[in-house]
């Protein structure tokens, strides 16, 4: 007998389930809050409308059905992987990286060795989901991703598209709830060789979406071509980077202190318009 056409039906149940299956993969390797849409759709490689296709609610829908799948935990009222990534930032500052073990860590968190392994299985995974969990990759790329893809679409133009870049670097390094384990976890990368490759690893995706958008506005004209697309990134990533590791020294100079409004606005002035050739400043 021959095989039937696939239905429509049948094709879409097919995407709605890869696109599950994609996110079930890049649960092996960090919390659900960490994996953005853009990574999902391109490991069940799908397109971003077909993720809202089938998740018109977005992840809090994707959640609540992988919940229900059993194959994603509800949020705990306590949640041990957290519980370790904070003892761990503790003992790491308190004892330093080489010499803190994975017994410490797990005696500091009140979980048993047995525990912290089922979570991290060595001191370098553990050390690369710390840098993620203080450094809210995901969400930083996610905004920058967006921002982009909005200025591709021309549903923004190009300077509010640097102002959402901007924002989105002083919200995930300036204002995140845990500022002060923010600090510390950037004063480790800062003293341990280790900590600040798998820091520079984790910042390429967001290297990469810069610079391209950049360079494609260069093509088109609208940027200047003598301007270094990844000047961007290296401005962004050390000014915010000083400002959260050293926060107590800035707080006693005597200098004006800028609100989160107008730090932003003067970075996108010194950012946008210098990217921006002269003849089109007053098109802006």
């Amino acid at each position: 007998m021959a095989e039937r056409d696939p239905e429509p039906g049948d094709a879409r149940a097919r995407g709605k389930e890869r696109l599950i299956q994609a996110t079930e993969s890049l649960l092996r390797s960090r919390p659900f809050e960490e994996v953005t849409v853009e990574e999902i759709t391109r490991e069940a490689k799908l397109s971003r409308p077909a993720f809202y296709y089938h998740f018109a609610g977005g992840k809090e829908q994707l959640r609540a059905t992988l919940v229900e799948r059993g194959l994603l935990r509800e949020r705990p009222a306590q949640d041990t992987r957290a519980l370790i990534l904070e003892a761990a930032l503790r003992a790491f500052a308190r004892s330093g990286i080489s010499a803190t073990t994975l017994d410490e860590i797990a005696a500091e968190a009140g979980v048993s060795r047995g525990t912290l392994c089922w979570h991290f299985h060595t001191k370098e995974e553990l050390l690369t989901a710390l840098i993620r969990h203080y450094l809210p990759h995901g969400t930083l790329q996610s905004a920058i991703a967006e921002a982009v893809h909005e200025a591709e679409e021309g549903q923004i133009d190009d300077r509010t598209a640097v102002y959402r870049i901007v924002a989105a670097f002083h919200d995930t390094l300036m204002a995140a709830p845990q500022g002060d384990l923010l600090r510390l976890a950037m004063l480790l990368i800062h003293s341990h060789p280790d900590a600040a490759q798998i820091l520079a690893r984790v910042l390429t995706e967001n290297r990469k979406i810069l610079i391209n958008f950049v360079r494609t506005r260069q093509e088109q004209g609208r940027f200047r071509r003598t301007f270094a697309p990844e000047l961007i990134v290296q401005i962004l990533a050390s000014i915010f980077v000083m400002r959260v590791v050293a926060r107590d020294l800035l707080s006693q100079l005597s200098v004006r202190q800028f609100s989160r409004e107008e730090l932003i606005e003067q970075l996108v002035d010194l950012l946008f318009y210098g990217m921006v050739p002269c003849d089109q400043r007053e098109r802006v």
